[in-house]
């Protein structure tokens, strides 16, 4: 089974704490193989008032790249020390304005296997919150992203894989969920929870036929969804303990489930919509995120495809 050997990981130049990067190192520490590449995203606009000449335009863009690569130094130096860890840590600045395109374009032009971006923290609403940056990168890369919180990967920990059996393509979905905690699982010797939720779409005509009963009806879609959740663990050798059904939509699911289990990481799929469907239909993992204590693996179609 791979390993994440090659980590992408985001720079938060207005973030007092590098979480995306204490993460990394937390997973390389159970990796001594993997290579972490520190990635900023910069444009001074500075840039558009240069009107003299290219060749002073360059001088200026070098200077500047330096200077931000002797402050990336500087803190690799720190986490490093924190963390007491020997793994190569190698500082990269792109100039672009858009900071997605160019986490995407890096991605697309490497041997990544792996995305670490710190969850947004929100001071006026106290939440954390996707921006539009977090969406691009989230639709559109083709390696999990790892959505980091303010917790940690101890030795043990529960891991919760979010399968969906509604969806079209849900058997490729939820076995590459699966493969990736599998993943995270062999490297903290933790445990494995499947959790699916079971929405009860009650046609409103169907209240009116004599004799018929809700509840039954109700409980005929959870079963259905029990068994195919026991199938599929059966299938990938999860014990049945460690499965857990539960009527409602996944947004009120998810987040219960994770209540009582605790973990250390939540695997979801995302559709990754786009344009005017990403606006008008919601999307789970923007719906739980602030509802969850723990690290979210995102996968979007083109991670899975």
């Amino acid at each position: 089974m791979k390993q994440y050997n090659n980590i992408l990981v985001v720079a938060e130049p207005k973030k007092d704490v590098q979480l995306a990067l204490k993460r990394a190192l937390e997973i390389t520490r159970y990796n001594p193989r993997a290579t972490i590449t520190y990635f900023r995203v910069a444009y001074d606009y500075s840039y558009d008032l240069i009107i003299l000449n290219k060749v002073k335009e360059k001088l200026v863009v070098s200077d500047v790249e330096k200077t931000y690569l002797e402050h990336m130094e500087k803190v690799i130096s720190e986490y490093r020390t924190e963390e007491n860890l020997d793994t190569p840590i190698i500082p990269k600045v792109v100039e672009s304005k858009d900071v997605g395109e160019a986490v995407i374009e890096e991605v697309n032009s490497g041997n990544y296997d792996l995305i670490i971006k710190a969850a947004n923290n929100h001071s006026v609403l106290d939440s954390i919150i996707f921006t539009p940056i977090d969406w691009y990168i989230l639709r559109n890369s083709k390696v999990p992203v790892i959505i980091a919180k303010e917790n940690g990967y101890a030795e043990g920990s529960n891991i919760v894989v979010c399968v969906d059996f509604a969806t079209k393509n849900h058997s490729q979905s939820n076995l590459a969920m699966l493969r990736e905690a599998q993943i995270l699982a062999k490297l903290i010797h933790g445990t494995i929870h499947l959790v699916n939720s079971a929405p009860v779409y009650l046609p409103s005509i169907m209240i009116e036929i004599p004799h018929y009963s809700p509840a039954l009806y109700e409980q005929n879609i959870v079963d259905e969804h029990k068994n195919r959740l026991r199938d599929f663990a059966l299938k990938h050798h999860i014990p049945l303990e460690q499965c857990h059904t539960k009527e409602g939509m996944p947004d009120d699911v998810i987040p219960k489930v994770c209540s009582q289990l605790k973990p250390c990481a939540v695997f979801i799929g995302s559709a990754g919509r786009s344009g005017i469907m990403a606006t008008l239909i919601g999307n789970t993992c923007e719906e739980i995120v602030d509802e969850i204590d723990a690290d979210l693996f995102v996968l979007s179609s083109k991670a899975i495809n």
